[in-house]
């Protein structure tokens, strides 16, 4: 009687075991509690960020995109953002436990991400992706559910080229872009046509800090370009990009910088920061929140043209260059007035900017 107990007991087990490796894994909430509840009836929105916000420029844009659409059709729509740090080694696994969570619609971007946003949009058909600051390549992942966001950034950096030779008292001008992609290159390429349309005989140098978090290493590459003579740094990376600014404090007058992504002189008006302020000839600014928000409006509408990439440039509002305070002091009205017909002309094709694409 005992060995048959026995023996029934060790089937039971058996069978329960099987039937639990048989069970299909439970999709996580996409929110839970009072943020379920608000979620409810709506078009469930995430933005995923392979860094962290605070960066003053490109992913805070994205955030001010979400925050856009959040009042303008808040009924609608409910949004997160999740921060998968600075580490890359996470970035894959992250992105593809929060696609397991079933949301509407996936926000991301950058090179980095390229092959992960493929593989979210491949094993998750029922998801809008909007993929943006790469061009999705629909010949290797031919899907209909992506929706590519470009930025024109060669257009804006043009602008902002010619401010750094008319800003420049030595004639060489820097530029200080992360790691050496397609998308930086763009960045590089408009630049240093527009500083050489103003002059033509300036010395544009192009330096890679091989980082987007590190505040030091910017600060470091900075200083070095200023001690060698660029007086003008236009700081093309993220987190680490924000070291330039230090580093033109530290040099003092005579020595200016150029923001990135979002209006970065305003910003350090903002906070107090005037000297780093005072120091911004103006920042090209690559209007992530503008996207998101037309790419919403477009979703609505049944009109987003899903399957394919668009180029957001200077006539559809994708980039900018700033105007502050400082950009007054530093360029004055004729310089001013001399970048905004070059901006007409860009947008018209008067102009036609080189590309690194």
């Amino acid at each position: 009687m005992k060995k048959l107990i026995a023996v029934l007991m060790v089937l039971a087990m058996v069978l329960a075991f099987v039937g639990c490796a048989k069970e299909p894994a439970v999709e996580e909430p996409v929110a839970e509690g009072a943020a379920a509840e608000e979620a409810a009836d709506k078009i469930r929105l995430v933005y995923i960020i392979n860094g962290t916000l605070g960066d003053k420029s490109f992913f805070d844009s994205g955030k001010e995109g979400l925050d856009m659409i959040n009042e303008q059709y808040g009924d609608k729509f409910y949004t997160e953002v999740r921060e998968m740090s600075y580490d890359s080694s996470v970035w894959e696994s992250s992105a593809m436990d929060i696609a397991s969570e079933g949301w509407d619609i996936i926000v991301m971007g950058t090179w980095d991400m390229k092959a992960t946003a493929a593989k979210i949009a491949e094993e998750y058909p029922e998801t809008k992706v909007w993929y943006f600051d790469e061009q999705w390549d629909f010949e290797a992942s031919p899907v209909d559910n992506a929706y590519g966001m470009l930025f024109a950034q060669n257009e804006g950096s043009y602008l902002v080229g010619m401010a750094a030779a008319r800003a420049s008292k030595t004639g060489k001008v820097a530029f200080m872009g992360g790691y050496e992609n397609t998308v930086l290159q763009d960045f590089a390429v408009g630049y240093a046509q527009g500083a050489k349309a103003v002059n033509p005989d300036i010395d544009v140098n192009v330096s890679w800090t091989q980082s987007f978090d590190d505040v030091s290493i910017g600060k470091d590459i900075s200083l070095g370009l200023y001690q060698q003579g660029y007086d003008v740094v236009f700081s093309c990376c993220g987190n680490c990009g924000l070291g330039a600014f230090d580093a033109v404090v530290e040099m003092g007058e005579g020595y200016h910088v150029i923001g990135v992504d979002g209006n970065q002189g305003a910003y350090w008006e903002s906070i107090g920061e005037t000297a780093k302020a005072a120091a911004t000839i103006t920042s090209m600014q690559k209007n992530v929140n503008n996207a998101f928000l037309r790419a919403a409006g477009l979703h609505l509408e049944g009109t987003c043209p899903y399957g394919t990439n668009e180029t957001l440039g200077l006539a559809e509002g994708g980039v900018s260059f700033s105007v502050t305070d400082a950009t007054k002091a530093i360029l004055g009205d004729e310089v001013i007035a001399e970048m905004e017909k070059a901006q007409a002309d860009i947008a018209s094709g008067a102009i036609a900017v080189d590309t690194a694409f």
